[in-house]
């Protein structure tokens, strides 16, 4: 029985040992061993920053179309997306019929005032001969001057009349002046276009009745759009947070969502002095010119923009989670023989993931990577 009680104590005690044996060396290792920081090589690199938005691309230049002349539109020669060239006919614009009764009646009137233009003049160069001869008094000269000089008043205003209601078109003026035009007709006018481009919009039918864009007040009919497509722009509103960052000139990268494999180049050239409120954000329009032409863009695609605000060359950088703030001052961890040490930096410029130094540390140097695992537990 002391035989079997002995032999047990002892397998026991084998047992603990190669235990104790094998749990020592981790004991030890955590103790004494422990792995090495994270660290960075500062470098010298470029470094730059973006504002990126949605914007659309449209023309850089629109025009509405519209006509002096109120009336029916007669006939119409374009179609939409069709390239026109510069005093290329748009449409025929038929002059309605009051329209029509109203030039008829200041056409009656000029001819009026140019007889007594006509009888004024003979009466003054009349009244000039009998004065010299001394029959009448200088007094009945002057008024026969007077009676001469407010009969041209009169036609000049009626002249300017005409002009008016004919739309300030002084080429048809001349015809009415010259009496090529058919009075007992209404007139038909051709709209002609005033740039080459190409027609984005039509939006009157043949057989509609149109409203002058010069005589009517609120601007009178639009009867199409004009658009040139050879420079395009994308226009895009910039949050209030980030517009400071923004000026002209800046270059900025497109890419469109109908052409996902290609690129544009475009700069910045308009900013808006106002900004516009919607759902509490204030916005400013940036106007961007696409630097490359392409016969592929149209009006109203979507632009991813990247406007490209600060570009530095050279400059020693390190990632911005290697800072950290000491007694107000920027400082990180720098290993040097194998021991941190913590020395103060200037930070010049700051992006979401990257810090430029400009003093402090020395291109090459090992800064440290705090690391935020958490501690392991004692055993």
């Amino acid at each position: 029985m002391t035989r079997k009680i002995l032999l047990t104590s002892l397998i026991l005690m084998v047992a603990t040992g190669i235990g104790l044996y094998a749990y020592l060396p981790d004991l030890q290792s955590d103790s004494s061993e422990k792995p090495p920081p994270d660290t960075v090589e500062v470098v010298r690199s470029s470094l730059e920053t973006r504002v990126s938005e949605t914007g659309t691309v449209q023309p850089s230049k629109t025009i509405e179309i519209k006509s002096q002349f109120s009336g029916e539109v007669a006939q119409m020669f374009v179609s939409s997306g069709q390239a026109v060239k510069k005093g290329e006919p748009l449409t025929i614009i038929r002059q309605e019929s009051s329209q029509a009764r109203q030039v008829a009646q200041l056409r009656e009137a000029i001819q009026e005032e140019r007889l007594n233009v006509k009888t004024t003049q003979r009466e003054w160069v009349r009244s000039q001969s009998l004065f010299k001869k001394g029959f009448i008094a200088q007094q009945e000269l002057e008024t026969s001057e007077d009676k001469y000089h407010r009969a041209l008043l009169r036609l000049e205003l009626a002249e300017r009349q005409l002009l008016l209601a004919l739309g300030g078109n002084k080429e048809l003026f001349k015809r009415y002046q010259e009496g090529t035009t058919q009075s007992t007709r209404p007139e038909e006018f051709q709209v002609r276009s005033p740039i080459d481009g190409t027609v984005l919009d039509i939006l009157v039918n043949a057989g509609e009745i149109i409203t002058s864009g010069t005589a009517t007040f609120g601007g009178g009919t639009v009867l199409m759009k004009l658009a040139d497509l050879s420079r395009m722009i994308v226009k895009a509103k910039i949050n209030e947070v980030n517009i400071p960052r923004v000026s002209v000139n800046q270059e900025v990268d497109i890419r469109l969502d109908a052409l996902p494999d290609q690129s544009f180049q475009g700069t910045v050239i308009e900013i808006a002095t106002q900004g516009v409120k919607t759902e509490n954000i204030v916005s400013y329009e940036v106007t961007i010119a696409i630097d490359t032409p392409n016969n592929v863009l149209k009006p109203m695609l979507t632009a991813n923009v990247d406007i490209v605000t600060k570009q530095l060359e050279n400059v020693l950088t390190i990632p911005l989670e290697a800072l950290r703030v000491e007694n107000g001052d920027d400082v990180v961890e720098v290993l040097v023989d194998e021991i941190p040490k913590t020395r103060k930096v200037r930070v010049a410029f700051r992006t979401d993931t990257q810090a430029v130094i400009t003093q402090g540390i020395q291109e090459h140097d090992k800064v440290i990577i705090p690391s935020f695992e958490a501690e392991r537990p004692p055993h």
